[in-house]
């Protein structure tokens, strides 16, 4: 088995278990450092508005809503608690299997990227330090009283099978979701094309951004190669350099019986055209560039921050730097550079189920005004394209089928999940949500042919 299938078959098993208690206590432990508590009890987190549980894949994460004016009088009345300033935060618990060495040192690549794209004028959110001045620390499942002071429960739990994980605070970027400006679009399809060329063009000033990030780029410092070196090393499944790997996990799908795969056939000729197409030319890097990529730019991982974007759109006067944003650098790695457009493209076919070749069509219009790519790029970039929906569509199969059953090895950990249930988060909405329309959409492309749609591409 290779590592990018060992590590994506073993995050099953180690997702953090944690509940909204849990990250209350990491956040009084470690983060509410510019609080007064001399006084008061740290279980009442008066400072807390509410705490909300978000979507995750195989990582778990809390927004908290903070008010920022924790030194004014507890006497308000209704009104004024109301009209009490916020900040928001996100407390992400790490996959347990990205928590731990080799791949913890990737941890320090996602940190290193957004402080990358931030200098580079491009919007993104930021690691905020413990009061112990890390950029994050390390939590064990299931406990609520973890300190970075006191390592005793970490030798206590590798006894009960717990497992690590590091825990990180970021600076909450405010901002509209891809996905619901798009939905708010659905009614206005000429709106909406406008839009998505805007997004290809912010995709674009991320590839551009990144193409510097290369060790052979004379100002970049020795830290900066170091890290570079790091992702290079990185075995991802979701890197489609890694497309092939996919086969184990649908030849595991298939081992639970009949119909989970919708329409094998399609996996099948995807597979076919990738070995056709793809590995006639995977090691030529005059051909296909390699550079650092993001490689998850989701409908839910690109955000419009301007707060007009309504009247933005409808003019298509969208300023590409200024007001978009991008998030999670969980799958961040050094790949063939057109993976960060085909993954984008991807994306953007599952949020549009109506029109999903012709979004994409308009997308990479928008690219190509800020990143461009070379004949060969443009030639495999369907089949990556097609790649990505297969392995997505695959992989929320596989991760909602493997999760929580003894074939994902879950044992004493699953248990105890149980034993809490509606604590923890049931993300199974989330691992399913492109099932319903993913398969239609794959088969299109799959109908206009590589050879058609490279076409088109080209221009």
């Amino acid at each position: 088995m290779k590592k990018s299938q060992r590590d994506e078959t073993e995050r099953k098993k180690f997702r953090p278990l944690c509940s909204k208690e849990h990250a209350l206590r990491v956040w009084m432990t470690q983060y509410s450092y510019f609080f007064d508590r001399s006084n008061s009890n740290p279980n009442e987190a008066e400072e807390i508005e509410k705490i909300t549980m978000l979507d995750s894949y195989d990582d778990a994460n809390f927004l908290f809503h903070v008010f920022n004016d924790i030194f004014k009088s507890k006497d308000k009345n209704e009104n004024e608690s109301k009209n009490r300033p916020i900040t928001k935060f996100i407390v992400k618990f790490h996959n347990g299997v990205d928590s731990v060495e080799p791949n913890a040192r990737l941890l320090d690549c996602h940190e290193f990227a957004m402080d990358w794209l931030s200098e580079k004028n491009i919007c993104t959110s930021a690691v905020m330090l413990t009061k112990s001045g890390a950029t994050r620390f390390e939590w064990t499942d299931g406990d609520s009283t973890n300190n970075d002071s006191n390592n005793d429960h970490i030798n206590n739990s590798a006894e009960k099978n717990q497992m690590k994980h590091a825990v990180k605070v970021l600076r909450y970027v405010e901002g509209t979701l891809l996905i619901d400006v798009v939905n708010a679009l659905a009614e206005k399809p000429e709106e909406q094309k406008a839009f998505w060329r805007r997004v290809g063009e912010f995709v674009g000033e991320i590839s551009a951004s990144f193409l510097q990030w290369n060790p052979e780029t004379p100002s970049i410092k020795e830290d900066g190669k170091r890290l570079y070196r790091t992702l290079a090393t990185r075995e991802s499944l979701w890197d489609v350099r890694n497309f092939e790997d996919v086969r184990m996990f649908v030849d595991a799908l298939k081992s639970k019986g009949e119909g989970l795969i919708k329409d094998e056939n399609a996996i099948e000729q995807v597979f076919e055209w990738y070995e056709e197409r793809v590995n006639s030319i995977r090691d030529d890097a005059k051909k296909l560039r390699m550079s650092v990529i993001h490689n998850d730019l989701n409908e839910s991982n690109i955000l419009v921050t301007a707060s007009d974007w309504k009247e933005r759109v409808k003019n298509d006067n969208i300023d590409v730097l200024n007001d978009f944003a991008c998030i999670d650098f969980g799958d961040i790695c050094v790949s063939w550079t057109v993976i960060e457009i085909a993954t984008a493209m991807a994306y953007c076919a599952l949020a549009t189920p109506n029109a999903p070749i012709e979004s994409c069509e308009k997308m990479l219009a928008g690219y190509a005004k800020t990143f461009s790519l070379n004949e060969h790029e443009i030639k495999v970039l369907p089949v990556l394209l097609m790649s990505r929906v297969a392995t997505s569509l695959v992989m929320g199969l596989y991760s909602h089928h493997f999760k929580s059953t003894e074939d994902a090895g879950c044992g004493e950990n699953q248990v105890k999940k149980e034993e809490k249930e509606g604590e923890f988060q049931d993300n199974t909405a989330y691992l399913l949500k492109s099932q319903e329309t993913g398969w239609n959409i794959l088969e299109a492309f799959i109908r206009e042919t590589p050879e058609k749609l490279a076409n088109a591409y080209a221009g």
